[in-house]
């Protein structure tokens, strides 16, 4: 009886799920979009729809995302200002010129304001597009406190995201 009951409830959900589209032709594999899929590594994966919204809510609410962790993909980007060196996932989008802004998060394997001689892990190219991953921490800089990415991985990925977002 409750095996009757259980194929019973099975059946009801798959006819229900169906979208009244033909279904004499075979199913098509369904669309898996990875970035829709959260693993539980990451508290916050910060993709192509809403980046800029999503990367202005973190540093608006900085509090409420220190120490979890992020991951978000982007153009890796590498500087240097002031006799230190910088890295950065960021995207194009909207800035005061037109389409010249950026957005993202600095990302580093050691505390920026730690220059570790000790880690020497490697990074990637300038514009590679790379995927992201680490804890949200902050550090102090002549005065000033700036968020960062303390990356637990970064990898090259070989499809390219959206490099200009809007949102």
């Amino acid at each position: 009886m409750k095996k009757t009951a259980l194929l019973s409830i099975i059946a009801v959900l798959l006819i229900s799920g169906c979208s009244g589209k033909n279904t004499t032709a075979a199913p098509a594999e369904p669309a898996v979009e990875e970035k829709t899929v959260v693993p539980a590594e990451a508290d916050l994966v910060i993709g192509d729809k809403l980046f800029i919204g999503q990367v202005n809510d973190v540093y608006r609410n900085g509090k409420d995302y220190l120490g979890k962790t992020i991951r978000l993909e982007g153009i890796f980007k590498y500087g240097e200002f002031g006799g230190r060196s910088y890295c950065y996932v960021i995207r194009n989008g909207p800035g005061c010129c037109g389409d010249d802004g950026q957005v993202g998060f600095e990302v580093s394997w050691n505390s920026p304001d730690n220059d570790s001689e000790g880690d020497k892990k490697a990074y990637p190219k300038t514009n590679d597009w790379v995927e992201a991953q680490g804890e949200l921490k902050k550090y102090n800089e002549n005065g000033s406190n700036f968020l960062y990415i303390a990356l637990s991985d970064i990898k090259v990925m070989e499809k390219r995201g959206a490099e200009f977002v809007s949102q």
